[in-house]
């Protein structure tokens, strides 16, 4: 475990030397975010429905941009091949990897949250939303960490993580925005929503865990 708090140290400390991945999908977040405001404006009073496909799709597509380049600084500087070569566990760089990814994300979906909360005049810093939100990142991060690695060494990666992530993420998007809507007590059937986005984040977890090892072996 003490591998693993070194690698999430390390890789806070390049997020915020290298920021210009996270400041980019916070810059689309809000871009994003603004622009569904004065759409709604146009069409419709109550937005409260709406809101859960809002952060969904933001938070999706910010992740994507964010995580694509999870990998991609260090294997262009030779650091990550040096990586390798520690003595310390693979699956223990993964969980680094992880951790400092979802610290990352998670502070741009907060900061997305407070935004959309003020423009939509909505609640949605609340105990359930943010359950639901922090469950569905962690699988998400766990999942795109993985497949980053993938296409680390691919000259197109940017376009090879939405290719390979997006598919996968589709079970998650539907019961993250269900589960949402819940939280914002809106009728929503009676299918346990956030059950299931709980396990797929322990299959996310689980499998990409053990899948790392092989994925960073070429």
């Amino acid at each position: 475990m003490s591998s693993s708090w070194a690698v999430l140290e390390k890789d806070l400390r390049l997020l915020w030397r290298h920021r210009t991945g996270w400041l980019s999908a916070l810059t689309f977040a809000t871009i994003s975010v603004l622009t569904y405001s004065f759409a709604f404006d146009l069409v419709t009073a109550e937005v409260k429905p709406l809101l859960p496909g809002v952060l969904w799709v933001t938070f999706l597509f910010a992740g994507t941009i964010a995580c694509s380049r999870s990998f991609a600084d260090e294997v262009e500087q030779g650091t990550f091949d040096a990586l390798l070569l520690a003595p310390v566990p693979r699956t223990a760089l993964y969980v680094g990897k992880v951790l400092a990814n979802c610290v990352a994300l998670l502070a741009v979906e907060v900061a997305v949250m407070l935004l959309a909360t003020i423009l939509f005049n909505v609640p949605l810093l609340t105990p359930a939303l943010v359950l639901s939100v922090a469950v569905g990142t962690v699988g998400y991060v766990s999942l795109t960490t993985l497949l980053s690695t993938l296409g680390a060494h691919v000259r197109a990666r940017e376009v090879l993580l939405p290719v390979l992530s997006l598919p996968l993420l589709v079970p998650l998007l539907i019961a993250g925005v269900r589960s949402t809507s819940a939280a914002l007590d809106m009728p929503n059937g009676d299918a346990p929503w956030t059950l299931l986005l709980v396990v797929f984040a322990i299959w996310s977890i689980l499998g990409s865990a053990l899948l790392f090892p092989l994925a960073v072996e070429r």
